[in-house]
């Protein structure tokens, strides 16, 4: 199958419209905190917050009699979860700097909420499947992602984070660099650490919990993490590497979603792989100029 029968298909096809489209929404919503988890060293808050969503998962599975992963109550329980273990999260690391001693280290809360959430969720999908066996909940889609489960309000769902993601790095993009780079110093200006700390982690976890979908659980770290790495590698600049993330995310999720097409594998393979390549590229062409 080649390209002109993959851009034909997209154009006749719904299905894979709504794919592309919530792509690059994706694409672009992880790319754009990318460079912030990879120089405040949080690729380990990523990762576990992407396997805590399936604790929310299974807490929503459980509740609600019939459903499935993509049902709208569900995704409206996996958000909620999500957000209160990161406010949980949050309020146990938020002592640094003036705050006095933290309650626990970062990758330790992340550590515990990882391990917790998702033994709570692999438990209560069980219970499920033992309460309505004629109802097997489709969960396997959530871990490694899928086409097929992109539905025309999980498109609309991708469209306001993007947005509310770039809004919120465009209105703070002075203040985050300032508390990514120095957080310390930034408390001593006088800025709103607390604020910055929390939302942040409110952005990224909801970037989670969507890219989920179309990624799945166990690749979605790498999203975060990726196009980060490929752009500091390249730009000196915060700014130039904010926008060389964004164009690899989207593009990395239009090349992934067409390679996923082509050779029938899980379009979170095909993204990650993309991204990894041009992470090899970057890192080889730094090499040599510096050389």
């Amino acid at each position: 199958m080649d390209e002109i029968s993959f851009w034909q298909a997209v154009w006749q096809t719904e299905l894979l419209q709504r794919a592309v489209l919530a792509g690059a929404l994706v694409g672009l919503a992880c790319a754009a905190l990318s460079p912030y988890v990879v120089l405040r060293r949080m690729a380990f808050v990523g990762d576990g917050m992407a396997h805590a969503a399936f604790g929310g998962l299974g807490v929503g599975l459980f509740l609600f009699a019939g459903s499935q992963s993509d049902d709208v109550r569900v995704q409206a329980v996996v958000i909620v979860f999500c957000l209160l273990l990161a406010v949980a999260v949050g309020h146990a690391t938020r002592g640094s700097g003036l705050s006095g001693p933290r309650t626990l280290a970062e990758d330790s809360a992340i550590g515990i909420a990882f391990a917790v959430a998702m033994a709570l969720g692999a438990l209560l999908i069980v219970l499920r499947m033992r309460r309505e066996p004629q109802y097997m909940p489709s969960w396997e889609a959530y871990l490694f992602g899928s086409l097929t489960t992109i539905g025309q309000g999980q498109v609309w769902l991708t469209l306001a984070l993007a947005a509310a993601v770039l809004a919120a790095l465009v209105l703070f993009h002075k203040e985050f660099a300032f508390y990514t780079y120095d957080e310390t110093l930034a408390e001593v200006s006088g800025l709103p650490v607390a604020f910055l700390h929390y939302l942040f982690l409110i952005l990224l976890v909801l970037t989670v919990v969507v890219a989920a979908r179309i990624v799945g659980i166990v690749l979605v770290s790498a999203s975060l993490v990726l196009p980060g790495v490929f752009a500091l590698a390249l730009c000196r600049s915060l700014g130039k590497a904010l926008c060389l993330a964004g164009a690899a995310g989207v593009a990395s999720y239009e090349l992934g979603l067409y390679l996923s097409y082509l050779w029938n594998i899980p379009p979170g393979s095909g993204i990650i792989l993309v991204q990894f390549a041009l992470v090899v590229a970057a890192l080889t062409f730094r090499r040599v100029r510096t050389a």
